[in-house]
This record gives structure tokens, sequence and C-alpha cells, in this order.
């Protein structure tokens, strides 16, 4: 419990999250990013968007995996369009062995509602995102199930060295996506923003588990922040966390 206090206690003071990945790459004219929970790549586009403010010829070369095949595309292909971003997109899911996994989609909000994990319907953060993503009640409430691949970070990226930065965001099965990258991350040193979404009851020792498997691998934490997604009065805690060597 007290280890989660000193990380408070840390990172107190610690800078801004897209403003310490903007300072420690912006020196470099060639860049390698990996999107695991991509969606609508709202956050490589943030990332490129700063970069190029700084320098417009950076050559980017950017790698996102996200197993909804719902995942809106359209608006990211119309901002790489006239920027040197060589973009590699797979429909599968990034874990910490290679399997067939079960995928739960919720029709109310497929953006932050489709896990692999099983979906938190009777939690007060699902019915606070369900009020906030249909406040009048008009949207059938389905659960799609689908069957999707699951893949790691060590089995695909083997031959592919010093990505830059790596940005986890995958609705609670974050630990498992580190777990299968774990050779990669031995080797190489890229910048980590990791997501972390539990319920309160278990939040505290997620984030023990997170941060000391990390520890491990030498990487330390650099910074933490409540999400937007937590709620005062939610039963479920969600977190990014900012790592590097």
């Amino acid at each position: 419990m007290y280890k989660t206090y000193l990380y408070k206690l840390a990172t107190f003071f610690s800078p801004n999250f897209d403003r310490y990945i903007t300072k420690k790459l912006q020196h470099k004219n060639s860049l390698k990013i990996l999107d695991i929970g991509f969606y609508k790549g709202s956050f490589s586009k943030a990332i490129i968007s700063k970069l190029l403010s700084i320098e417009s010829n950076k050559f980017f070369t950017l790698y996102s995996f996200d197993p909804n095949k719902n995942t809106v595309i359209s608006e990211f292909e119309n901002f790489i369009t006239d920027k040197n971003v060589n973009w590699i997109h797979e429909s599968i899911a990034i874990g910490d062995i290679k399997k067939e996994e079960e995928f739960t989609i919720l029709s109310s909000f497929p953006s932050s509602g489709s896990s692999i994990n099983n979906i938190l319907q009777d939690s007060l953060w699902y019915k606070t995102r369900k009020f906030i993503f249909d406040p009048f009640g008009k949207k059938e409430n389905r659960t799609t199930v689908v069957k999707v691949e699951v893949d790691t970070v060590d089995n695909i990226f083997q031959g592919i060295q010093n990505i830059d930065l790596i940005k986890i965001d995958v609705e609670g099965y974050s630990l498992n996506v580190l777990k299968g990258a774990k050779n990669y991350l031995k080797n190489n040193s890229p910048i980590l923003q990791v997501e972390i979404l539990s319920r309160k009851i278990d939040f505290k020792n997620k984030e023990d588990d997170l941060v000391e498997y990390l520890q491990k691998l030498n990487y330390k934490l650099i910074n933490r922040k409540k999400h937007y997604t937590t709620h005062l009065f939610s039963d479920v805690v969600c977190v990014d966390y900012l790592f590097e060597k």
C-alpha cells in the first residue's frame, strides 16, 4: 500500500506527458512508434503533430494494433496524407502469449468498452460512461463477443529494433501486453506510456505489480496521472503512467 503513496509523492512535480515525450524525441529525424490499442489514433496523431511542429521533415514508422475491426481509421489516413509516415496497422490483439481469445465489444461505446477482459457492466464506471455516450438511453445495449487473434510484441518485433515510444491502452490488459514484450524491453529502451484500468478494490495491487515488473526491466516511473475516465463516485480507477530507462 505504501508504495502507491510513494509513487504519488515522487511524481507530484513530474513533467507533463506530452511535453516530456516530445522533449526526449525531438532531436531524432526518424522515429518508430508502437501504438497498442489504436482506436482512432488520437495518441499517435497528437505526438506526431507535436514533433512535426518542431521539425517538419521528420520521418515516422508507426505500428498500430487494435482487435476491433470497427476501428475508425479514415481520420488518421487523412491526417498522414501529406506527412512522412509509414503506417502499418493490424486488427489483432497484443498480449502475453500467442493464442485465440474472446473479445467483447459494446455497441453503445465501442471505443472505451471493448476488451479481452470482462466488461464491468455492473460498475459505476460503466454506468457513468454509458450515460455520457447515451444520456437518454436510446441506444440498445448490445454486447458482441468475437474471436480474435492475440500475438506478442516479442513475436512480432523480433527483427525490428529501437522503437522509440510504446503506448499501451488496452482496457485493463496492460500487464499482459508487457509480459509479452519482456525480451524486447530487455534489449531495447522505448519510452512507455501505459494505462491501468481496474476496480478500486484491486487497483493498488495491480499498480504495484505493473511498476515492479517494469522496474525489474530497469525502467523508472517518470509520472502518473488519473485519466479523464476516473470519476469521483466511480468504483473503477483509470491511470496513465510514463516510464523510461
